[in-house]
């Protein structure tokens, strides 16, 4: 499995059998192009927001003809969706089959839309999108508790799941709660490998957050997304 870091919370990845690309948010596209003909592509988008979804994706089914759009349910409707495309909208807490590529579950985010388990027959992943233990300094005591019964009753879904690789967040606005929930979904759910995404302005989070206690208990391979764009695991 070859996996690139687009940036933000964005990732492409390949497999013997499928092409992946999750929550583009922006940069360049143009390899697209050189992908092999005989694999389908599917592009993923978790929610509306514009750091994650992108209408700029519509334009690789021109250069990529066997293109097939999943979308949350939360962008149906939404005006710069093109009727030619082939897209079919996923409602949380539900698992569906996908032709060419496997099965897709569900979860229900903490702030919009949905995260994804993909399971094509041979790999594992998860992406996260914008579920995560938002746990905002000085936001209100009701809302924060919230936020974490939310996301610690999704996050227990994926408990005996064997995830390959989880496309995780670690969003330095959250100050000093930046590492909650990360921690949280590393010690229920065990992936080989997390890629963090979902970080803005401060480019030592990640280098923080390995000299914390719960990486060096893990197992987990942290793969570290402001040094490295591209991985073959």
């Amino acid at each position: 499995m070859k996996i690139d870091y687009l940036g933000h919370s964005g990732f492409f990845v390949e497999t013997d059998r499928v092409f992946l690309l999750f929550d583009y948010y922006r940069g360049d596209l143009s390899f697209v192009r050189k992908l092999t003909q005989d694999k389908p592509l599917f592009v993923f988008v978790s929610h509306v927001h514009a750091d994650h979804y992108n209408p700029k994706i519509f334009s690789l089914r021109e250069v990529h003809p066997w293109t097939k759009y999943i979308l949350s349910f939360d962008i149906r409707g939404n005006r710069n969706v093109p009727g030619y495309c082939d897209v079919q909208y996923l409602e949380a807490d539900q698992t569906y089959t996908i032709d060419g590529l496997g099965t897709v579950q569900t979860l229900l985010s903490t702030d919009e839309g949905v995260a994804y388990l993909v399971k094509t027959g041979e790999e594992i992943l998860f992406h996260a999108g914008d579920l995560h233990w938002w746990d905002w300094p000085g936001e209100d005591p009701e809302w924060l508790a919230e936020q974490e019964t939310v996301f610690c009753r999704e996050i227990r879904k994926l408990s005996d799941t064997e995830i390959d690789a989880a496309f995780a967040v670690l969003d330095d606005r959250l100050e000093g709660n930046y590492a909650r929930g990360m921690e949280y979904f590393l010690s229920v759910c065990h992936p080989h490998y997390v890629l963090p995404m979902h970080f803005w302005k401060d480019r030592s989070i990640i280098e923080r957050f390995k000299a914390l206690p719960c990486m060096q208990k893990t197992e987990t391979v942290l793969l570290d997304t402001v040094r490295e764009n591209h991985w073959e695991i």
